[in-house]
């Protein structure tokens, strides 16, 4: 209970920062017109090319800026109302806190100064990126006297411990107090007294601390394990080495080779170190991250404190990345991620380019993305990138080339598929069908169900293409009603079990599961369809017409829009199948 207060009020605290506005800002008094001059206005063309700034203007392209993400311009409107109104400390913060979220530190850093030395009582926010700045710098004595001035308000509490904790140890002292009590913080307790080479401190944490039953991510666990290896303290790393095998079997092998090397007289483990400013950065991370489920702008805050700290951390650059590709900002996503350094990791330079050429992808910019990744694919023969083509070109319904693309990751894996790839036969086989090959979609779509016999998306899509040509209807139902029973909430797959009775002619039972269906994507137009045709097959005319009218309204098809109103016209052939099977439904991927 007292977590979830915390942690509440620090959202709070964090968010009022970012969007809070004065309600009692001066606007511009302007004379009105006289009568004459509106009568003319209203038929006169607007004569005045430029209308000249205003306060409430600045403030509401602020607002806008700010809620399209582009935080820079955002500043840059509110900094306009303080040239007015420069006492405006509430703007000045808002100021601030748009500029350290934007990346544009310096200018940060310069309007905390002024809120640090103005009258304004709240000053968390300032005094916390001032003492970073002085932290990053190495600038520790100026650093904690910044935080001494501090409030431990809800945006102290939650980041002063950590902060003072490594400002103590960038001075060479052991100070983790404000640390133990939190299992979250017990990680950056173990790095501070590796780094002060505290082996005291050391010794007390493996002894007394089951790190395994602590939120500590696996890359840290094995962290720890090694500064405790490197410590003497063996058991306590055996013990946390073999948690993570039994954990985790698909490194069974390198935990039961860290444990053999424990065994030698002599063993330790190279790790250097942790810096003050790289365990920050990775603290203030973690906040970011915990923030990014529902309070994006406040992540968004604190993943560019973290990047301010230590401007080569990774993983708040791809943090960063995400938040600008949630928000539709994809040149900034990419922009992000170019910032990564790949130097001598050529597994993360792929990584770096596949995301980004999906960045590119989700900007309308596919062919860009197709020549990244098929350089990726030939010089560095990576069969994900060749695969990502084929997705590529698949979801621009552009089968030819997506088989080919398809064609080529198969041979780049010598024609042998084996379960990492299973996928790969399941895009291949949905391809194929789309092109008419039905023998070979048969045949892939068999290959990726071999691997993944409880995969519902393959269930439906083979059941489904048998239910289209009228062949195997008993196993189709079969493998259909599998998958709703694993994917209950998926409506298009439910639909698929409804469409394949009506194929069959039990129409009251196609009724009610296609109402099941609609009732689950009640705005999916294909479902509405299929819903009417059965209400028409059992007598349920004008539910039927409602049905239609509904699909009529909710589908962006043409061609599928005249077909519906042909049987709102004239109602539906008396032939069970009156039209053909669409797999569109089907495909989930």
């Amino acid at each position: 209970m007292k977590k979830f207060s915390f942690r509440a009020t620090l959202l709070l605290s964090t968010a009022l920062l970012l969007t809070a506005c004065d309600q009692n800002s001066s606007q511009d008094s302007q004379s009105s017109a006289d009568d004459t001059d509106n009568t003319m206005g209203v038929y006169a063309p607007y004569q005045i090319d430029t209308p000249p700034p205003t306060l409430s203007g600045n403030f509401l392209a602020g607002e806008f800026a700010q809620h399209q993400s582009d935080w820079s311009h955002a500043s840059d409107y509110f900094a306009r109302i303080l040239g007015t109104e420069a006492e405006d400390t509430e703007i000045q913060r808002r100021v601030m806190a748009l500029d350290m979220g934007a990346g544009n530190y310096e200018k940060a850093i310069e309007s905390a100064r002024k809120i640090v030395a103005s009258p304004d009582k709240e000053k968390s926010l300032a005094q916390l990126i001032l003492s970073l700045s002085s932290f990053k710098n190495g600038q520790y004595s100026d650093a904690m006297r910044q935080l001494d001035s501090y409030k431990n308000e809800a945006l102290g509490a939650a980041v002063l411990p950590i902060l003072r904790a490594w400002t103590d140890a960038g001075q060479g002292k052991t100070n983790i107090t404000g640390l133990k009590n939190s299992p979250s913080l017990l990680y950056q307790s173990v790095l501070i007294a590796d780094y002060t080479k505290d082996k005291a401190t050391i010794s007390n944490l493996a002894q007394n601390y089951d790190f395994t039953k602590t939120p500590t991510p696996i890359a840290r666990l094995e962290n720890i394990a090694a500064v405790f290896a490197n410590y003497g303290e063996k058991d306590e790393a055996k013990s946390i080495y073999t948690a993570l095998m039994n954990g985790i079997p698909d490194r069974a092998s390198f935990y039961q080779t860290r444990i053999k090397e424990l065994d030698l007289t002599s063993s330790s483990i190279s790790t250097p170190p942790a810096s003050p400013q790289a365990a920050m950065s990775e603290a203030l991370l973690d906040m970011a991250r915990m923030l990014s489920n529902g309070y994006i702008d406040s992540a968004r805050l604190f993943a560019h404190m973290s990047l301010f700290v230590n401007p080569i951390n990774t993983e708040s650059l791809e943090l960063l990345a995400q938040i600008s590709a949630d928000n539709q900002l994809f040149d900034e996503a990419t922009s992000y991620l170019a910032r990564i350094d790949t130097t001598g990791n050529p597994d993360l330079k792929i990584q770096i380019t596949r995301q980004t050429a999906q960045l590119k992808v989700q900007a309308g910019q596919a062919k860009e993305a197709i020549r990244l990744l098929s350089d990726l694919a030939e010089t560095q023969k990576n069969v994900d990138a060749q695969i990502q083509v084929g997705d590529i070109y698949r979801s621009e319904e552009n089968y030819q080339d997506a088989l080919t693309a398809y064609d080529s990751a198969y041979k780049m894996l010598d024609d042998k598929i084996t379960a990492q790839y299973w996928d790969l036969s399941f895009s291949r086989g949905m391809v194929n069908e789309r092109l008419k090959n039905w023998i070979e979609a048969e045949k892939d779509l068999k290959t990726a169900l071999a691997f993944q016999p409880d995969e519902p998306y393959v269930l439906n899509y083979l059941g489904y293409s048998w239910a289209d040509q009228g062949i195997n209807l008993d196993k189709a139902a079969e493998m259909i009603e599998k998958a709703v029973r694993l994917k209950p909430d998926d409506g298009a797959i439910v639909d698929s079990l409804g469409w394949l009775y009506f194929r069959m002619g039990q129409f009251d039972k196609a009724v009610e599961i296609l109402e099941k269906a609609i009732a689950i994507s009640p705005t999916e137009p294909e479902i509405n369809d299929h819903l009417g045709d059965a209400y028409w097959r059992v007598g349920r005319e004008n539910e039927a017409q409602f049905q239609w009218k509904r699909a009529v309204s909710f589908t962006k098809d043409i061609d599928v829009a005249q077909k519906i109103t042909s049987k709102i016209e004239s109602g539906l052939s008396d032939l069970i199948d009156a039209r053909p099977f669409s797999t569109d439904t089907v495909e989930k991927k």
